[in-house]
């Protein structure tokens, strides 16, 4: 009976012992700066005088959430028709080469949305709404839970939890506030996932009109709908995403009030955007749209899931149910703007935010290598469209490399609006250049960066540079578009190449907030690491 009582004392107290032997130090990650240069420069640009607008362009951005290129039959899937998709490439702009400029979605987004290379202003990788508090919690995650192929970061330094700005700087000019400066009615109908707090969420970047989820997922509908067919995954992220549901930045809001929204999101989000458009107004629209599709978790109509008989694996079933749901959604924004007599009138961009997701074991990316968090082309190389009769009245395919840095002066010229001048862009108008030659002459270098994990592409070349385990890969992406054969014997090339990569990345300042993981996967046989 005493040694009872003796343990009963004893076990609360060995407890905060070890807790307390893991804890962290109250050092914290350096706080997010803020460039008060910049953010005068915003202001003034802001409070400045509007430019008429001559175009009368109404403006419409698609962004796929982890769709990788070959997942739309323009590109040669062999399991699914796109054919609304594919319209919009057959009557427009088909780009063979379009490159996001991360691999993984909100550094991609923040580069797109602000026309600059997002390590301009520390955007090197994801901001992790949560950090461990300390080794003990740290110890856990990498013990106790089955990350398979994500392996947690050692012990580091973290963002204090009341940094509230890790996220989209304020300072920074987006494509929404250049437009409604300069006449634009705007809207964000979709996923933000590019902060989750005040003052990091749509309604102080431009937009009128605001609807979706700030997280960079939520459920697509009710598990329990018997209209919906799901398909939960392995990968450990994928059951904190059911697990959540539709709380916190996972909840649907409209103009930031929290709605309980029945629809299937995909529907949802292009019916929104039809009333959107719709609301009578001499204005011209900007409709910025990213779709959480086909993200996880992955959830189908079940009637398109029921036309997919032929594709046996359940999960990839319905991951093509919900790529044909997106293509159907389209397809009835098309017949909308055609029936309201502004299609022709209305510049449409369709795109993806970086490759397909390997780690969920449902897609492969072929015939591209690696895929989402890689910087081989699985992960950056993305479907790339833009449609608008009056502006390319003919069809065109474009086999040179482009860059989703070129989605805001595209859309600035299109909309006859000059780009503010306090700040560098490093995306081009593709409005201008209707051929490979002429785009090749504008630009042939392109640079990504995410903390020990860089590349460049010059030409043909592009080098994979990992610092952490100190390893180049080196490919002729003209003979070798899918990056089978590692010209790592050509030092000539790889020296030239990394000098000019470590210029760059010299002139960028550090990422603003740390990686936690890293993302472990095998390519052409050898092991790979990536920051997350």
């Amino acid at each position: 009976m005493k040694n009872t009582a003796v343990n009963y004392f004893l076990l609360p107290i060995l407890l905060i012992l070890s807790i307390n032997a893991f804890a962290q130090k109250k050092k914290y990650y350096p706080p997010v700066p803020i460039d008060t240069v910049l953010q005068k420069g915003k202001e003034m640009f802001l409070s400045g005088p509007a430019v008429p607008n001559k175009t009368g362009k109404n403006i419409i951005l698609i962004v796929a959430d982890d769709l990788g290129k070959y997942d739309l039959s323009v590109y040669g899937n062999p399991y699914i028709k796109t054919p609304h998709i594919d319209q919009l490439a057959n009557e427009g702009v088909l780009f063979n080469s379009g490159y996001a400029t991360a691999a993984v979605c909100s550094p991609s987004r923040a580069g797109f949305m602000t026309g600059r290379y997002q390590q301009r202003f520390g955007y090197h990788l994801q901001p992790h709404p949560r950090y461990p508090k300390n080794k003990f919690e740290l110890w856990a995650f990498k013990n106790l839970i089955n990350t398979s192929y994500l392996n947690p970061e050692s012990y580091g330094l973290y963002p204090d939890k009341n940094e509230k700005n890790m996220g989209l700087p304020g300072s920074e000019i987006t494509v929404s506030e250049m437009l409604k400066h300069n006449g634009y009615r705007t809207a964000w109908i979709g996923k933000w996932h590019l902060g989750y707090n005040e003052p990091l969420i749509p309604k102080n970047f431009g937009f009128d009109y605001r609807y979706g989820c700030y997280e960079a997922y939520t459920l697509f509908a009710d598990p329990k709908d018997k209209t919906i067919v799901n398909a939960p995954i392995k990968e450990f992220t994928d059951k904190v995403i059911w697990k959540g549901g539709r709380k916190g930045a996972c909840a649907i809001r409209e103009n930031e009030v929290e709605i309980d929204e029945k629809e299937y999101i995909t529907y949802a989000f292009f019916n929104r955007a039809k009333q959107f458009i719709s609301a009578s107004s001499s204005q011209p629209f900007f409709v910025y749209l990213p779709v959480t599709a086909p993200h996880t978790p992955y959830q189908a109509p079940k009637d398109i899931y029921d036309q997919l008989s032929h594709i046996s694996e359940h999960n990839k079933r319905v991951y093509y149910a919900m790529v044909v749901a997106l293509d159907n959604a389209i397809g009835d924004l098309i017949s909308y703007l055609k029936e309201t007599g502004q299609y022709e009138n209305t510049l449409i961009i369709f795109t993806s935010d970086n490759g397909a997701a390997l780690y969920s074991e449902t897609v492969d990316n072929k015939p591209l290598n690696g895929g989402k968090m890689t910087l081989f082309e699985g992960g950056i190389n993305v479907p790339f469209i833009i449609h608008c009769k009056s502006l390319f009245p003919e069809p065109l395919k474009i086999n040179a490399p482009i860059s989703l840095l070129d989605v805001f002066p595209t859309i600035a010229e299109a909309a006859g609006v000059n780009l503010p001048g306090d700040r560098e862009y490093d995306g081009i108008s593709l409005l201008k250049y209707n051929s490979d030659e002429l785009l090749s002459k504008e630009r042939d270098k392109f640079y990504w960066y995410s903390d020990y994990n860089s590349a460049i592409r010059i030409g043909n070349y592009k080098l994979i540079v990992n610092d952490l385990d100190n390893t180049v890969d080196l490919y002729n992406l003209k003979d070798d578009p899918y990056e089978k054969n590692n010209l790592s014997a050509d030092q000539a090339e790889i020296e030239k190449l990394k000098f000019l990569l470590e210029h760059w990345k010299a002139m960028m300042p550090k990422l603003y907030w740390p990686r936690i993981m890293n993302y472990e996967v095998e390519i052409n046989g050898k092991k790979y690491r990536w920051a997350v």
